[in-house]
């Protein structure tokens, strides 16, 4: 039964395995985890108050429409997969499909004020040293998102070529929020594809072009830096909103990791606007949920707060060398509203961190913690796909 009650946080993270079908694997995630999935369409401000309203409008559904339509041209078997979500979960997929959209439809249509709700951060560090190569990852999102996720590793097969890059085999891990495709918090691939997503709220977003998280969906099935670049990229079409994705590949010779700043175009081409830092060996870089790099207009008050505090917070340290140090920091308290460990025993703050990941790309693991890693052990290490 779905109650809509938030509960305290849980010492607790879920992990699916499944194979087949797009649709199938969709299912899974839907049948699996649907009283969860039901339980955050409840509990969900953004798509009660916001989306589903703008939605119910003459000008809401066209931009529904023309974004679903672009979305199926590119990726058809991506909504394949998140109606078998619907369908398993016994949810409305629209309802999905507008969590999806996110700020899309509101900005689109000007709609003020813009969902103050929005979810105010996520840190990455990424530390690149010979003998500690680290990606550390804090989920921050809105308080009802937490107890609200779970853990895919999916071994997608499909008999023909798929969508525009003709994927025909995927197998992936990732972090994922109730009713939401993969690919969009942290996660890693059999091709030795390690990413996170910091989420950026620019002032100027598409409607009619790609979402963020449907290109980080695609992302999900790359197996080398080009074919990264390529999927963010999207030519033809072009990110509809902007996120920041930090990645690298285990076998890349040169052991290069890269953040992406993505942007929908301010030329309106038909393609992101990216911005790409390399991180080499010796270096270390942090990104949070702001443009570091891009000179677009940003829509999120809060997020921007956040953002310059837990930048300041990571300011104060020396540069990370060791897993420990990247906990400690992950795991930062200080910096009063703003920290980057979110927690402030309330169950009424407005954000808290959900869940932290350290990938060690020598040792090929994964750490995962639901708990501050400054105090708490990970509760699983768990090996990477990559072969």
């Amino acid at each position: 039964m779905s109650s809509g009650k938030i509960l305290p946080r849980r010492q607790a993270v879920p992990v699916l395995y499944t194979r087949g079908t797009h649709y199938e694997v969709g299912f899974d995630m839907g049948r699996t985890f649907g009283s969860m999935i039901k339980n955050f369409l409840i509990l969900s401000k953004p798509l009660n108050e916001t989306y589903l309203p703008l939605y119910q409008s003459p000008k809401g559904r066209q931009i529904y429409n023309e974004t679903l339509e672009s979305v199926k041209d590119s990726f058809p078997q991506y909504v394949r997969e998140l109606e078998g979500v619907a369908d398993g979960a016994e949810v409305e997929f629209h309802k999905l499909f507008l969590l999806h959209l996110d700020e899309i439809l509101p900005q689109a249509l000007k709609h003020q004020p813009r969902n103050k709700n929005q979810p105010t951060g996520c840190s990455t560090i990424i530390v690149n040293q010979k003998n500690c190569r680290l990606l550390g990852h804090t989920e921050d999102a809105l308080t009802e998102t937490l107890n609200h996720y779970y853990f895919v590793v999916a071994h997608i097969v499909s008999d023909k070529p798929q969508g525009k890059y003709n994927v025909k085999e995927e197998h992936f891990m990732s972090l994922c929020y109730a009713g939401h495709l993969p690919g969009y918090t942290m996660n890693q691939n059999h091709h030795g594809l390690v990413f996170s997503i910091n989420t950026i709220s620019a002032e100027l977003l598409r409607s009619g072009k790609t979402p963020r998280h449907f290109l980080t969906r695609a992302l999900l099935a790359t197996s080398n830096v080009d074919d990264a670049f390529r999927v963010l990229k999207d030519a033809g079409v072009g990110a509809a909103d902007a996120c920041s994705v930090n990645f690298t590949f285990l076998a890349d010779p040169r052991q290069m990791c890269f953040n992406v700043e993505v942007a929908p175009s301010p030329e309106r081409k038909n393609e992101s606007y990216l911005s790409i830092k390399e991180i080499p060996l010796g270096q270390h870089n942090y990104h949070v949920n702001q443009f570091d790099r891009i000179r677009q207009d940003q829509a999120n008050e809060l997020m921007i707060d956040s953002s310059i505090s837990r930048m300041q917070t990571f300011g104060t340290y020396k540069p990370p060398m060791s897993e420990q140090d990247v906990r400690h920091m992950l795991g930062d308290v200080s910096g009063g509203v703003y920290c980057v460990w979110r927690e402030n025993g309330s169950c009424d703050e407005v954000v808290k961190t959900i869940a932290v990941g350290i990938f060690d790309l020598n040792a090929r693991t994964m750490s995962l913690y639901s708990d501050n890693p400054s105090e708490t052990e990970p509760h699983c290490r768990l090996p990477l796909l990559f072969k």
